[in-house]
């Protein structure tokens, strides 16, 4: 049967609404060789109709249509076999095509339509992700999705009732599914990782926060998602090379040194993960372990440094400034651990006799030129490691509590470890690290050992803690790792042991 007017058409697809209700009736819509008149519908001549057949399309998708308790599997199975029949009808072809046919233009009478088709779309590549991430994957390749994204986050393209904005709705969505995208389908993040092309956009966005701050929330998510997709790329080996070539580094630097304090820590969280080496790859992995560093990461701590960025990395450690800086850091404790750990790794990837690892080193002690600078620099470093063991501590005796919950041995320490990495172990070896390093000159060692007898520590606990540190990375398991921690290291890995000088070379 034939619809005799675009009316009824509409009415027909409209009905189809229903089946998110019941997805197992999609099986019979298949059965009834619907599908390719759906698809057929994309390249209708009358953009709302195809609208429809979209919005039909997210409905089915959306995870409340095939999450229900008790049968969310046979559902989901339902589903993504529904979608894979409209795939291999070109559904996702028809849709790139169609992205492209849309016209957001403010002044345009069907700008809304347009613009919510544009949503739809967006919606949809979302529903899919979390639906089954080879159908995204093929859905973003067969409608050339990538590129429309690319050029699409740098573009406004406001509606009336945003004008004046420096970035639209839409756009901000389409940077949501960038880092969506990058994050969930490893295939995808390693192509754009080695794109010049798609990492020079992202820096582009980013670099127009030198001088500004966003103005409202659609503006600030715009941003930190720009900021996500940054890191996942620079996580990458091939990432980080090229967001080297790129003078990415030279562009937090300058991030870091504008009064913009949205801007300052969000290039901090870039930096974190451009000087952090990625995991290991999965023939070499181990639960605890990281890759050693590359050369790719050594150049950039080097040019990071040669760049002056320690200036301003330094300003952060110690939350400097008034009013809305102090709301902010507030706002983002995870700030401590970035910059604490951006030091620990600057110190690791410069050789320890080279002036780019002096200067780093320069911050924390004294010299004839400074004399009393580096001294809440050490007190600050000496403050986030008392509190980040008060909370690992804190973690163990509940956890040691609560033992009894444990199904076994081997779990319970697995679950240790985690609910002390969760408590903040990792930066609390992040501050052992620096402190290991600072030590080294006996005016900041006493006044280390000062600091840390005030609060019940010592420089004995540091060295177990980086002991512990250096023996799980080579660890095959949590459970090991955990093992290691209370009393179990051979005589090999009896690292804390060591003088602080004698552990530093093993970090």
């Amino acid at each position: 049967h034939f619809a005799e007017s675009e009316a009824e058409l509409d009415e027909a697809i409209q009905r189809l609404l229903m089946l998110a209700n019941d997805v197992q009736c999609l099986r019979t819509l298949e059965e009834l060789g619907a599908l390719p008149t759906l698809v057929g519908l994309m390249a209708h001549e009358n953009a709302d109709i195809t609208l429809d057949v979209i919005q039909l399309v997210v409905e089915l998708t959306a995870e409340d249509a095939w999450s229900q308790e008790g049968e969310s599997l046979e559902e989901r199975r339902t589903v993504v076999g529904f979608v894979a029949s409209l795939a291999d009808n070109e559904f996702f072809e028809m849709l790139g095509q169609n992205l492209r046919r849309l016209n957001e233009a403010a002044g345009s009478l069907e700008g809304e339509a347009d613009r919510q088709g544009v949503f739809q779309t967006l919606t949809l590549v979302e529903n899919l992700v979390s639906l089954d991430m080879q159908l995204a994957e093929r859905a973003v390749r067969a409608a050339r999705l990538l590129e429309w994204l690319q050029s699409r986050i740098t573009t406004a393209r406001a509606a009336p009732d945003e004008e004046g904005t420096a970035v639209d709705s839409n756009q901000q969505y389409a940077a949501e599914i960038v880092s969506i995208l990058l994050q969930s389908l490893p295939r995808l993040r390693n192509e754009v990782a080695e794109s010049t092309g798609f990492v020079d956009v992202l820096l582009n966005c980013l670099a127009r926060y030198r001088k500004r701050t966003p103005t409202d929330g659609i503006e600030t998510e715009y941003l930190e998602n720009i900021v996500d997709s940054l890191c996942v790329l620079v996580a990458e080996p091939r990432g980080k090379a090229v967001f080297a070539g790129l003078e990415g580094v030279e562009l937090l630097v300058v991030l870091q040194k504008q009064h913009q304090h949205v801007g300052r820590l969000l290039s901090l969280k870039i930096l974190d993960y451009a000087l952090s080496p990625p995991p290991p790859p999965p023939s070499q992995e181990t639960q605890t372990g990281t890759s050693p560093a590359s050369k790719t990461e050594r150049e950039i701590a080097k040019r990071y440094i040669d760049a002056m960025g320690l200036k301003y990395l330094l300003s952060i450690l110690m939350h400097h400034g008034k009013g809305g800086a102090q709301r902010l850091f507030k706002k983002h404790p995870e700030t401590d651990e970035r910059a604490i750990n951006c030091i620990s790794w600057l110190l690791r990837l410069t050789d320890r006799e080279t002036p780019a690892h002096w200067r780093v080193l320069a911050k924390f002690t004294p010299s004839t030129a400074d004399t009393a600078s580096w001294k809440p620099h050490v007190d600050r470093v000496v403050e986030l490691n008392i509190a980040f063991a008060e909370r690992v501590r804190e973690a163990e005796d509940r956890f040691d509590g609560d033992a009894h919950e444990s199904d076994g041995e081997d779990d319970s320490a697995e679950e240790r470890y985690l609910s002390r990495l969760d408590a903040g172990l990792f930066s609390l070896q992040m501050t052992d690290i620096v402190l290991a390093f600072i030590a080294a000159d006996d005016h900041v060692r006493e006044r280390i050992e000062k600091q840390l007898r005030r609060k019940g520590r010592s420089l004995a606990a540091v060295r177990d803690e980086l002991g512990e540190h250096i023996a799980a990375k080579s660890a095959k398991s949590l459970t090991a790792a955990e093992t290691l921690n209370r009393g179990g290291r051979s005589k090999d890995q009896a690292v804390s042991e060591m003088q602080l000088s004698e552990v530093i070379p093993l970090l």
